[in-house]
């Protein structure tokens, strides 16, 4: 049969050949969308946020805003599109993920937000984005060197598995009897009534804050990345249900998220590690731009409460802090790392409280969430043992600090699939944007994660990490 002539300029696609067009046109705009335009389209979008939304709204937390120095919002832009390259974009270990998520919600933020509230001199913020920028650069290049060969001390499974489910039955066990009568699934308007419960209940039973971070930082993030890789469905509802049971003894929000969060680690760097980095870039940038158009001039309801969680307190907020602890600690004695357990032996600690809540109440900032009423401050490493310890001169030493804990993390979980390593460290990936380094290695969990790098039977898994 005879074709007519429309047939033949544009004969009929198999639907096969649709879906390959279709990845071809999204691979086509993410590699035309490179990594230095996704950071200028991120650097837009967050600057627009701030200016927007954030900071007429929330100037008593801080977000103040001055007329920014033109040039200095330009050294930002123009770091920050350099400082995209330096990192490979194709996700191949653990450590490039921290290193993406602190790029995007760290050192972006603090290249700005900082401009903004204008606590120091031009010079000095100039100091700080260029302190900031040889802090990221120690940690870009450990994502390129050759990882360590190390020693494999791989248990049983039997082993393996005894141990770990002695602790998950031993840990959860602690837990109940501590929190005994205050356990419950606080709603949004009990969360902080509930957390003042359990900080008294922690004051008397201090082992249950370490309890509570080991099983919720790492074994029910092992278990429920463990059960995606594996198919396990059993693994992943226990981990799940672990996660629900801390929350019902302190209502920490991170810990009620922290499957979703997982699970989108999981999925997205399962499908495409490629254009992970672009992506999720870009998903950042139109999310900043969108949430910010529908939060204008919206009253207190949903799209105002998560404006206030996304944008405020994840994207801008680690930019505020560094600023913050930037005045702080030029006025004010450095700790030389004397605010962390095992340093102190060497160097005293000048402050008898916590960093977080000196430097929130140095600020007068008022919050629910702290104690006593105090805002407790926390912010990245890069300002809680860079700029609290030594100053400016402190972002780059904590950089090489970091470069070597990302190197000789990815150096035990180079053997196993990179989908399991991420997800399983998807929190505490999360957490470095508002916590010590030190502190995410002992308290938070880190060490105990690169021991079961280091111990778990490799044989579970069918695929390892390509380096």
């Amino acid at each position: 049969m005879r074709r007519n002539k429309s047939e033949s300029l544009h004969p009929q696609m198999h639907p096969n050949t649709l879906d390959v067009t279709k990845a071809l046109s999204l691979r086509t705009v993410l590699r035309l969308s490179s990594m230095p335009v996704t950071a200028l389209l991120y650097c837009v979008g967050l600057n627009y946020a701030y200016v927007q939304w954030v900071s007429p709204v929330w100037s008593d937390l801080g977000f103040t805003y001055s007329a920014p120095n033109k040039a200095l919002v330009i050294a930002g832009y123009v770091l920050a599109a350099t400082q995209s390259i330096m990192c490979p974009v194709r996700i191949r270990r653990p450590s490039q993920v921290a290193y993406w998520i602190t790029f995007f919600m760290v050192f972006i933020p603090g290249l700005f937000v900082p401009l903004y509230i204008q606590l120091v001199g031009s010079l000095k913020l100039l100091l700080l984005q260029l302190s900031l920028t040889a802090g990221m650069l120690p940690i870009a290049i450990s994502c390129r060197m050759p990882l360590p060969t190390l020693r494999s001390w791989t248990l049983s499974p039997r082993a393996f598995w005894t141990i770990l489910g002695a602790l998950f039955l031993l840990g959860n066990a602690f837990l109940l009897i501590t929190f005994r009568g205050n356990l419950q699934f606080a709603s949004i308007e009990d969360i902080y009534s509930v957390r003042y419960q359990a900080s008294q209940v922690l004051e008397q039973h201090p082992a249950a804050g370490y309890v509570t971070q080991f099983l919720g930082n790492v074994l029910n993030p092992f278990l429920i990345a463990y059960g995606l890789v594996s198919r396990r469905k059993r693994a992943v509802a226990l981990g799940t249900l672990g996660q629900v049971m801390i929350y019902s003894t302190a209502a920490a929000k991170s810990i009620i998220i922290s499957p979703l969060v997982i699970f989108i680690f999981y999925f997205t760097l399962r499908r495409d590690p490629g254009n992970w980095t672009t992506r999720m870039g870009l998903i950042f940038a139109g999310l900043l731009l969108a949430l910010t158009t529908l939060a204008i001039g919206a009253e207190h309801g949903a799209i105002f409460n998560l404006a206030s969680v996304v944008l405020m307190r994840t994207f801008e907020m680690p930019g505020m802090l560094l600023g913050q602890y930037q005045y702080f600690f030029e006025n004010n004695p450095h700790t030389h790392l004397g605010h962390v357990a095992g340093f102190n032996v060497i160097a005293a600690n000048p402050y008898t409280s916590s960093l977080g809540i000196e430097v929130g109440r140095f600020f007068g900032v008022i919050s629910e969430g702290g104690k006593n009423g105090d805002v407790v401050s926390n912010a990245s490493f890069f300002a809680m043992d860079g700029i609290a310890g030594f100053g400016l001169p402190g972002i780059p030493l904590m950089g090489f600090v970091c470069a070597a804990v990302f190197w000789m993390l990815d150096g035990c979980a180079k053997k196993l699939p990179l989908e399991f390593s991420v997800s399983g460290l998807a929190m505490i990936i999360v957490s470095m944007t508002n916590v010590s380094l030190f502190s995410t290695l002992l308290g938070n969990g880190l060490i105990a994660w690169i021991l079961l790098f280091l111990f778990i039977p490799k044989r579970h898994f069918r695929t390892g990490l390509k380096v």
